[in-house]
This record gives C-alpha cells, structure tokens and sequence, in this order.
C-alpha cells in the first residue's frame, strides 16, 4: 500500500514539475494602438499589477510604487516606453521656490531621469525610458529596468534636503 501510494506521489509531482510554463520571452508591439493592450498582457503574465488610465499610459505597481508607462511606438525606428514616477506635492508647498531648486540640482547632478514639475505644481515627476529595436522588447528587459529605475529613486531622493522630501505626499 505504501509502494503504491509512493507511486502516485511521485507520478503527481512529475506531472507538476514538467507543466509547461509561460514564455518570457519578447514582447511583439504591432501598432501604436493596441500598445497599451499588448504591454498591459504582457506585464500581467508575469506577476506585475497594470492599470489603464487611458489609451496612452498604463498605471503600473512595481515593488512598493506606481509607475506610469506611455508606449511610443515606431515601426522601423527606435521605439521607446516613457516611465514615470509621480510625487504629490503637499498643497501648502505647491509653490516652494525650493521644490523647483532641488528639481534643477537634481537634473544638474543626474542623468539616469528627467525631473519635472507637472503643470500646476501640484506634483514632482521623475521620467526615464526604456529604449527598444524592431517593435520587440524582452520582458526581463522591462524587469531590469524596473529594479533599475527604483534603486535609482531611491539614491536620488538622498540628494535632496529632508526639509523638502517632507514636502512630498509619500
């Protein structure tokens, strides 16, 4: 009984390790319209949390943030996706003059994003992108990047004065 009921065990968990799995492969963009769509699917396959805000930006949760991606497609060109970060700025503090110095000193001192004001001053934005051939981007590609983009956050924001990090909304 023992000898058979092995058997079954070890027939179950054959079958479990050789279940095939999903490809993480490249993402094929087709078209600027259905970008959105096909990086969205992409992204879910492989764990991540999407959103779409509209037809050109998906709202995107990596690690502990939201990102912001907007595809650019450009058959036969270089193509990229625009990523973002946004940081609410606490409405006492819209208009510091030092929001708009450490955003400068950070754009002076970095290359790794843009940092920008939205319009209205209601919120910092830092943006990066992801730069691709052929329509076709690898899904570890966006993974690397992703790692990439949030260690560099990190290490930025400890350039920047903690009397202006507390004008942030975290």
């Amino acid at each position: 009984m023992r000898l058979f009921a092995g058997l079954i065990l070890l027939a179950l968990l054959s079958a479990c390790a050789s279940k095939p799995t999903k490809n993480t492969g490249a993402i094929q963009f087709h078209s600027q319209e259905q970008a959105i769509a096909t990086l969205a699917q992409a992204l879910e396959d492989e764990g991540f949390i999407t959103k779409p805000l509209n037809s050109q930006q998906l709202e995107v949760f990596y690690g502990n943030h939201a990102y912001i991606m907007e595809p650019r497609i450009r058959p036969n060109q270089l193509s990229r996706i625009i990523v973002s970060q946004v940081y609410p700025v606490k409405p006492q503090h819209i208009n510091n003059p030092e929001l708009f110095v450490t955003l400068s000193r950070l754009n002076n001192h970095l290359t790794c994003a843009k940092y920008l004001m939205q319009p209205g001053n209601k919120a910092a934005e830092v943006q990066s992108s992801i730069t691709f051939i052929d329509e076709k981007l690898d899904i570890r590609e966006v993974t690397l990047f992703m790692n990439w983009m949030q260690t560099s956050v990190q290490n930025a924001s400890s350039l920047v004065p903690p009397g202006t990090l507390d004008m942030f909304e975290f």
